[in-house]
């Protein structure tokens, strides 16, 4: 039988005392995180779900959980047949998009023409959620788009009315940008610009911008959103991330709405 205390003031004591502590740590942290993790996943819905309540219209006050199931449905969409993809309705609330664009089964590469957010690749699925009154009806349909910022990669999402075609809010939950230059895409007044302009122009044409007065000529006041001061690039960023989102990937889905096919 090994006698240990022969070891005690001994290298091998001394590297023996170490393994004993780190395997207790090791426990110890396993541990914590296997009973945190409840705690941790209803914090991260709170947060989705109060970021899409700041753009449904509808004030998440201290009832969030309440507000959200009271007026929002998600769906999954197929993002390149532009439909819902209904046998994995019940994954559509809180799907990690994010995480499921680095799976090569879970995503789909964009071609590098297209690539204006500067992604690679994207999920093959992503989550719309619908806003409904109190009678039930759609009134606007909220969509997720990311892309890269100056620093970051910025994580937002962009309320639009059933018409497919007006913008009615957008928020970011998530970014990098430095406060009081890029961060200032979480100014509600620079936010408030974006409310009631035009994704697509009366010929089909995606035409929604985001550029310095100086560049609007021609493009039309329905469609612009002023960059932000000393922001210029945190601005393009987010400008290539919706030209992305909106004019590209989500073109699909936003044609069927126009036509009618998604809300009856």
């Amino acid at each position: 039988m090994l006698n240990l205390k022969q070891y005690k003031d001994s290298p091998v004591g001394t590297l023996v005392i170490i393994v004993a502590f780190c395997l207790v740590c090791s426990v110890l942290v396993s541990s914590a995180v296997v009973a945190l993790g409840p705690f941790k996943a209803a914090a991260e819905a709170n947060d989705r779900q109060v970021s899409i309540l700041r753009v449904s219209g509808y004030d998440p006050g201290d009832a969030v959980a309440q507000t959200y199931a009271d007026h929002i449905e998600a769906h999954l969409l197929d993002v390149e047949k532009g439909v819902f993809v209904e046998e994995m309705q019940d994954q559509a609330d809180g799907y990690n998009f994010a995480s499921l664009s680095r799976k090569p089964e879970t995503s789909t590469a964009i071609p590098a023409e297209k690539d204006v957010a500067g992604l690679r690749v994207r999920a093959t699925y992503m989550p719309v959620y619908f806003v409904k009154d109190d009678a039930g009806v759609v009134t606007r349909i909220i969509l997720p788009f990311y892309g890269k910022a100056l620093w970051s990669t910025a994580y937002g999402y962009v309320a639009v009315d059933t018409d497919g075609n007006t913008i009615r809010a957008v928020t970011f939950y998530s970014h990098g940008e430095t406060a009081g230059l890029g961060g200032e895409i979480d100014n509600p007044r620079w936010q408030a610009l974006w409310v009631d302009k035009k994704i697509e122009n009366a010929d089909g044409a995606y035409s929604f911008v985001i550029k310095k007065n100086a560049d609007h000529e021609g493009v039309g006041k329905d469609f612009e959103v002023d960059s932000l001061s000393g922001a210029t690039l945190t601005s393009r960023g987010v400008d290539n991330a919706v030209r992305y989102w909106l004019g590209d990937a989500y073109k699909p889905f936003l044609d069927n709405v126009r036509k009618g096919e998604i809300i009856k």
